[in-house]
């Protein structure tokens, strides 16, 4: 595999999440388990430290344990169709096992279905197991823009939440510090964006896997001080690397657009194979979620529209045509879809999605069929001919 040029900030990160686990395991404030499409800033203004499970189940496929994990799942009675991140957490949960073990048990939970159905149905399942309140915010599906009565119920719900965890914690959500927090999150936000723009660049200073690796902060610790300051740190970085020329694959042949949640068992393996002929996945639609921005003068409006139209759930002629502008302003030359064995409402309509791009844009692409956890899903062998075939077919 090619060597990955690494940022220099990458050891701060590592750092900062070493710390923010550490706090999660040691802290006696509230804990709160939270979908990573959730509105995390409401639990930061409620002084409650948030743990997410989906990032826990990418460390477990990451450091290979998701095949264990899920199969021990399985014995839960918990069949393959259901999400391996829900499928792995559990077991980890059961079994104490993992990258650190079992997760702090949560005081309460936190889950919205901007992302999938799935999630509302796995977090019945942790408030039983662990019998503490959940909170659900529930996310119409959107067609482009909120509409009217769609705002009005996201914010009511909102307003619902906040409520109920003043109930919870036994003191009202400081509503100054909520807004102190939503603008660290929007101002995080923009920072993130600035850099996913950067990677328009030819070469490209960042490729996705990277992108993968440093989304940790965005997803954990978005609407912290925290967070700003290391994006800040990382946009530096990048910018320095676009002003020298230096690019995340040497000698870039092709530029790629990545779809969906990596396998993180094979994250190496995959796009190191990649890398050595010469491709770089220039953007993907996984990371690019995270750009919310929220208006100080709307603020719960805003944050209901931000949590609604994210990326999965949009309907295909929306999700069709972001594909499409990708695809025109990073000069892509070729997409690969992961078909996610997990996620049966994200990957509905990619091939009708990949007929569209291709119509549009004159674009190829491949789908990739495999799982982000759970490796049984996924032939090493049969992607990397796969992916050999493709690229060669571009040239």
């Amino acid at each position: 595999m090619g060597k990955r040029l690494k940022l220099p900030c990458e050891e701060t990160m590592k750092e900062t999440m070493t710390a923010y686990y550490t706090e999660a395991f040691t802290s006696d404030r509230p804990k709160a388990w939270v979908t990573s499409g959730a509105p995390v800033e409401l639990l930061l203004a409620a002084d409650v430290i948030p743990i997410f499970p989906e990032n826990y189940g990418a460390m477990i496929g990451a450091q290979r344990l998701g095949g264990d994990l899920c199969s021990a799942a399985g014995d839960l009675g918990f069949d393959d169709c259901v999400c391996s991140y829900a499928r792995c957490t559990i077991a980890s949960t059961e079994r104490g096992e993992g990258p650190l073990g079992a997760l702090p048990a949560p005081d309460l939970l936190l889950a919205c279905n901007n992302g999938c159905g799935t999630m509302f149905k796995w977090y019945e399942v942790l408030s039983r197991r662990f019998r503490v309140p959940l909170l659900f915010f529930d996310t119409p599906y959107c067609d482009g823009e909120p509409t009217p009565r769609e705002k009005e119920y996201l914010v009511r719900q909102l307003e619902r939440i906040i409520a109920d965890l003043g109930d919870i914690l036994g003191r009202e959500v400081d509503r100054d510090r909520l807004w102190e927090t939503l603008r660290l999150s929007s101002d995080t936000a923009r920072l993130w964006t600035e850099i996913q723009e950067l990677r328009k660049a030819r070469p490209c200073p960042l490729n996705s896997p990277d992108m993968f690796l440093h989304m940790a902060l965005i997803v954990t610790l978005r609407g912290t001080e925290t967070a700003y300051r290391y994006y800040q740190e990382m946009l530096a970085q990048v910018r320095e690397r676009v002003e020298a020329g230096i690019g995340a694959v040497e000698g870039e042949r092709y530029r790629l657009l990545w779809d969906h949640i990596p396998p993180w068992y094979a994250l190496r393996d995959f796009f190191g194979f990649c890398a050595e002929l010469g491709a770089c996945f220039a953007v993907d639609t996984y990371t690019n979620v995270w750009r919310g921005e929220f208006d100080p003068y709307r603020p719960l409006e805003s944050l209901a529209e931000c949590y609604q139209m994210v990326m999965p759930n949009l309907r295909l002629p929306w999700r069709a045509a972001m594909y499409v502008d990708y695809i025109r302003e990073y000069a892509i030359d070729g997409f690969v879809i992961h078909s996610n064995h997990s996620c049966k409402s994200y990957c509905l309509g990619e091939y009708e999605i990949a007929r569209r791009i291709t119509a549009e844009t004159g674009v190829r692409g491949v789908i990739l069929e495999a799982d982000m956890v759970d490796p049984k899903f996924y032939s090493e062998s049969q992607v990397k001919q796969m992916m050999a075939a493709f690229l060669e077919s571009l040239d």
